[in-house]
């Protein structure tokens, strides 16, 4: 890894938990995930209840929202995908500003792409340590 990508990688992260924690200013997102449901036989798309997400911002929002996204769409990969299992499977995600309007298609920022891609790299690599 790169002195780069580790500095980039630092920073996404650390921007998340300051501006959570600092709380001034903050709005409420609402994160909606699409999955496959199975009932019975039939297998079709869902959604989760919404979790609410704190931000500064659309943007800030946003990355939240792909970070939970890139965490849940790992976990499936672990734990259920080897299974052959198509239920829970993380197939989109929605993120609604106060007025309830989505927001994930017109979300833009500066490296943005960049950032999704760091997020994403860093969300599959990581590995809890084995005991």
């Amino acid at each position: 890894m790169r002195v780069n990508d580790l500095a980039i990688k630092i920073i996404i992260l650390s921007t998340l938990f300051l501006s959570s924690c600092i709380g001034i200013n903050n709005k409420d997102y609402k994160y909606i995930e699409r999955y496959m449901k199975t009932n019975l036989s039939t297998t079709a798309p869902a959604e989760h209840k919404p979790l609410t997400i704190t931000a500064k911002s659309d943007s800030d929002a946003y990355v939240k929202a792909y970070l939970n996204f890139c965490v849940s769409k790992k976990f499936y990969d672990k734990e259920f995908k080897k299974s052959g299992a198509k239920a829970g499977e993380p197939l989109s995600f929605r993120l609604l500003n106060q007025e309830s309007i989505d927001i994930t298609g017109s979300v833009t920022f500066i490296n943005k792409k960049q950032i999704e891609k760091n997020i994403k790299e860093s969300v599959t690599t990581f590995e809890l340590p084995k005991k």
